[in-house]
């Protein structure tokens, strides 16, 4: 009995390890050695794929991105029903600031708001946000995943009332 116990805990310990994931707020950060590490972005423009998960409902969309990173971005949403939202009117302003902020390497803003998480595997790096308690994010956001080689591929966006939204970005060069 021993015999068939002991590769029986052997297999269930792998399936744990498996299943086990390597969250990005594991490794807090500074400003300063994000900085550091972080690759030149630059403006791009691309195509977007969504998932807004609000509960149990997704709903995708998709359409052309275009990102200057002295302005902010813009989501010319094409299907499922023609849109566009701007990231650089001052409606938007509290995303834009961070976008242009992890674009420009400047992390003023992002200190006083967030606290920041780095972690670099090869040519991949993410950076995760969490609001500090108290901030005006706060309110709004429960943290923000941002990850890319040389541009930025994936932000995930997790809000307090909205469900989460999950955008990736195909600019040719990902």
């Amino acid at each position: 009995m021993y015999k068939f116990l002991l590769p029986l805990l052997i297999v269930l310990a792998g399936f744990n390890l498996c299943f086990a994931s390597d969250d990005i707020f594991d490794y807090p950060s500074s400003s300063k050695s994000i900085a550091k590490e972080m690759p030149k972005l630059k403006d791009v423009s691309c195509k977007f794929t969504q998932e807004k998960s609000i509960g149990n409902t997704v709903l995708k969309s998709g359409g052309n991105f275009k990102f200057i990173k002295s302005k902010g971005a813009v989501f010319e949403t094409l299907y499922p029903i023609k849109s566009t939202v701007s990231y650089t009117s001052s409606q938007n302003k509290q995303m834009n600031n961070v976008i242009v902020a992890v674009a420009n390497g400047n992390y003023a803003y992002l200190d006083k708001n967030f606290d920041l998480y780095y972690k670099r595997e090869h040519a991949i790096w993410t950076i995760g946000l969490k609001p500090k308690q108290g901030s005006v994010p706060a309110s709004q956001l429960n943290d923000i995943i941002i990850r890319g080689a040389s541009d930025i591929d994936n932000i995930k966006i997790n809000t307090v009332k909205n469900g989460t939204m999950d955008i990736s970005f195909k600019c040719g060069t990902n």
